[in-house]
């Protein structure tokens, strides 16, 4: 069918149906304004429909083209241009769209619009179709083609040196141009709307003084894809996830140097293959053949949505059970989750971590999530009895972990696990006396005559003659030092004695919290045998003012000769901050505190503590200054070369005199 003859069709329809082709005009309005703010990327996605790699938007002296190099049009995209919600796409088929009217978002942009495609060419234009039908002039714009006349082919001329050089072969000219295309709009076209486009991978943009080109770069390897979104000296790398066989429902992690971010809160959308508006439920992207409302701004979960959002979700729990079960390949997973409960509200976020909690239930019924209150070795010993432990490898490069099994529902290690185990493994002196103080805490206040009996026969006492329970033993005198220590720095005075004795044991020295004094301090001296004279950094630190005190301590020691890697596990609450492996295989563990000035008293939590006393001469504490001037120093084993005052207020020990033992960063590596 020629242009002219369907010119001739459409126009009978309108004189036929007067009445229907004023209405269509109004549904056109309705249209271009629920599109007002989409106008670029309902073009983008119309390229990308036609198996186009390439898109462009081009200024001229009167007027702009949008142009893609895709499929030349047939005669039946021409008709379905022509009929608003009239399209050849079909839902979950090879296309994007499937309404067939993300064109006429462009209707309020001009009052001419030129196509050249293929073998066609024809102009929408207000004042022709008003001509045609008798001046009635209430028309809609995207409805009747005309055939070209001397001013049209003029136009072409105009631009036919753009289309030359960049080998379009559709081609849109906007003319007699009534509200120019939005600056905003291109300006601030965020390059990972782009990200699950099945065809385009370029797009350029120059558009009076905007001036942008944007290319995509993919990688497809099995079920993960990375995907390179490139403008000038900016790269945004995303790694893409899918299930076997199913390349529509897909999860994007933002990635950087190799480890997974949170992505932006903007481009952290559900796409229905453009973005939504729809928060995803964490800091990533969704994409899936999803339902939206007229303008895809958001999602109607219908049984299509569903489907699409539950295979995102199956996406995502096949990863966490590869690192349950000990894949360490993902570093950074958890990132994108665990702050998500900072962003605004969500219907996504509430359906997403549901739906995980759901799906994991198996899996973390027999996990235990380290407590505070028991080190680290110990909480593995406890969990090799019939529950299970989150190994220190998934910690180290999963330090989040623990925060998003907290997310899901999964249950902390409690003093009931430890009591029904207690018998059966074998602990450090430190582990029985951190299981003691939980026990005093927890029953100072409900320690009837059935719990003491049961409490009686734990194996929780460690002496000279081996772990014994409070029916073996007598006197205080009997136990470890450490543990009695371990006691007076983190247990009342009055709950211990009052303990001791519903057990029978008596208490022939004063056990409690007291203040824990040091006579002569003398700072320890090391030599810089690692260093031996070379510069101290690899590279210069690269420092910023608006990082958070870790991130910046973590950015000077990753810089140093001797680093090998340095993590930030401050999520993981490990009573310490960054686990740092040096060269000679070495690993040292750094809490870091900020302070205005180094004679600025300091304190540690009664984790941290426990973490010092555990690690000795691998445990550090740093102190940074970090304004403009940033300052690190060390001061290596704290326990042993520090003064603590425990205030029992907030159960943190504080320290006001270390000056003298601070340390710079070429004494403590050895």
């Amino acid at each position: 069918m020629s242009i002219q003859n369907l010119r001739e069709e459409f126009l009978l329809e309108a004189k036929a149906a007067p009445k229907l082709f004023k209405d269509l005009a109004k549904v056109e309005q309705y249209i271009a304004e629920s599109y007002k703010t989409r106008a670029l990327i309902e073009l983008i996605q119309n390229a990308d429909d036609a198996e186009a790699t390439k898109f462009g938007i081009h200024s001229f002296k009167n007027g702009f083209i949008v142009a893609n190099n895709g499929k030349p049009f047939t005669k039946n995209d021409v008709e379905a241009l022509c009929r608003s919600g009239s399209s050849n796409k079909q839902r979950g088929g090879q296309t994007i769209g499937y309404r067939g009217i993300g064109f006429k978002s462009v209707v309020n942009i001009a009052n001419t619009v030129n196509i050249l495609s293929g073998e066609f060419k024809f102009s929408f234009e207000r004042s022709k179709t008003i001509k045609a039908l008798n001046n009635v002039l209430d028309v809609p714009l995207i409805r009747i083609p005309h055939i070209f006349d001397q001013k049209d082919t003029e136009l072409e001329n105009e631009v036919s040196e753009i289309i030359g050089e960049y080998n379009y072969n559709t081609v849109f000219i906007f003319s007699n141009v009534i509200e120019e295309i939005s600056r905003n709009e291109l300006d601030s076209l965020d390059r990972s709307s782009l990200l699950f486009l099945k065809n385009l991978n370029e797009i350029h943009i120059n558009y009076k003084n905007i001036h942008r080109n944007i290319f995509v770069k993919k990688n497809d390897d099995n079920n993960v894809g990375n995907v390179k979104l490139i403008e000038g000296e900016f790269v945004d790398e995303w790694k893409i996830q899918h299930l076997e066989n199913n390349k529509t429902d897909l999860v994007a992690f933002k990635i950087e140097n190799g480890i997974i971010i949170p992505a932006l809160n903007d481009e952290s959308v559900i796409h229905s293959f453009t973005p939504t508006n729809e928060f995803s439920g964490a800091f990533i992207k969704i994409n899936g053949d999803y339902t939206t409302d007229p303008s895809r701004k958001s999602v109607d979960m219908d049984e299509l949505s569903v489907q699409s959002y539950n295979n995102a979700v199956k996406i995502i729990v096949k990863s966490i059970k590869d690192i349950l079960n000990g894949d360490l390949s993902k570093q950074g997973f958890f990132t994108p989750f665990i702050n998500v409960q900072t962003s605004e509200s969500s219907r996504f976020k509430k359906l997403l971590f549901k739906s995980l909690d759901n799906a994991l239930q198996n899996n973390i019924n027999s996990i235990r999530i380290k407590p505070d209150w028991l080190n680290f070795e110990d909480y593995e010993n406890i969990c090799k009895n019939g529950i299970t432990s989150i190994s220190k490898n998934l910690i180290s490069t999963y330090p989040e972990i623990f925060t998003f099994l907290k997310l899901i529902n999964t249950k902390i290690l409690n003093t009931y696990d430890t009591i029904e185990r207690i018998n059966s493994v074998t602990l450090t002196v430190m582990g029985y006396a951190q299981i003691y103080s939980k026990i005093i805490a927890q029953y100072r206040y409900d320690l009837d005559s059935t719990t003491t009996e049961k409490l009686k026969n734990l194996s929780l006492f460690p002496t000279q003659n081996g772990i014994l329970s409070a029916n073996q033993i007598t006197s205080t005198n009997e136990l470890e030092k450490e543990f009695i220590n371990y006691l007076n720095n983190n247990v009342d005075s009055a709950d211990a004695t009052m303990f001791f004795k519903k057990f029978g044991i008596e208490t022939s020295q004063s056990i409690g919290i007291v203040s824990v004094n040091k006579n002569e301090i003398k700072a320890p001296t090391y030599t810089n045998e690692i260093l031996n004279n070379t510069s101290t950094f690899k590279i210069p630190p690269t420092i910023k003012k608006w990082r958070s005190t870790e991130k910046n301590a973590q950015e000077y020691l990753k810089a140093l000769n001797v680093a090998l890697s340095v993590k930030d596990v401050t999520e993981a609450n490990l009573g310490y901050d960054l686990e740092m492996m040096l060269h000679n295989g070495k690993r040292i563990y750094i809490e870091v505190k900020s302070v205005n000035s180094f004679i600025e008293p300091f304190k540690i939590s009664n984790n941290e503590y426990s973490s010092a006393h555990n690690y000795g001469e691998d445990y550090y504490i740093a102190l940074v200054i970090n304004n403009d001037d940033f300052k690190i120093m060390f001061v290596p084993n704290p326990i042993k070369n520090l003064s603590f005052e425990k205030k029992c207020e907030r159960w943190s020990w504080f320290c006001d005199e270390y000056i003298n033992d601070l340390q710079e960063i070429n004494q403590i590596i050895l």
